[in-house]
């Protein structure tokens, strides 16, 4: 599987990748106990207005099947979704999105990113590549975000 970056622009595009979306956190919310995870609030509209930089995966029949987001400024680079169709999690997409990203911006210094306190397979992804927990925020009651991050340079 290639990675190709994304345009929104494109609705069928913005639609395959907001459905993309609702499945795969769904799966987070179930599995951590949260019926309203952010990302499950999205609408097409909010994902094309997002401002951010979209790659995805597709499988042999073109269907999207895992999708990362980016934002930069300043020689940082936060990723800000990674998102694989449940029926393809363990199969190595979401480190191939990450790794397009890591490089792809070959010269940012520092990568960031959040990922709920509770979903360990992306912890363990993100610490296999690199990142290292620096701090913690609760941007709602019941959500528990570690910031990871991962310097320029430094090795997993």
């Amino acid at each position: 599987m290639n990675v190709e970056r994304l345009h929104l622009r494109d609705y069928e595009t913005a639609e395959e990748l907001w459905s993309l979306q609702l499945a795969a956190y769904r799966v987070e919310a179930a599995a951590i106990g949260v019926a309203d995870l952010p990302p499950l609030l999205d609408t097409i509209a909010s994902l094309r207005g997002s401002g951010e930089t979209f790659w995805g995966c597709r499988n042999e029949e073109g269907e999207l099947v895992g999708a990362v987001s980016t934002k930069e400024a300043e020689g940082v680079v936060t990723i800000c979704r990674v998102m694989v169709q449940p029926e393809y999690f363990r199969q190595g997409i979401g480190k191939r999105l990450l790794e397009h990203v890591l490089n792809l911006y070959a010269d940012a210094g520092r990568f960031e990113l959040s990922v709920e306190r509770r979903n360990g397979p992306a912890i363990g992804l993100y610490r296999k590549l690199g990142f290292v927990p620096y701090g913690k925020i609760e941007p709602l009651p019941d959500i528990s975000l570690v910031r990871m991050v991962k310097e320029r340079g430094k090795q997993p």
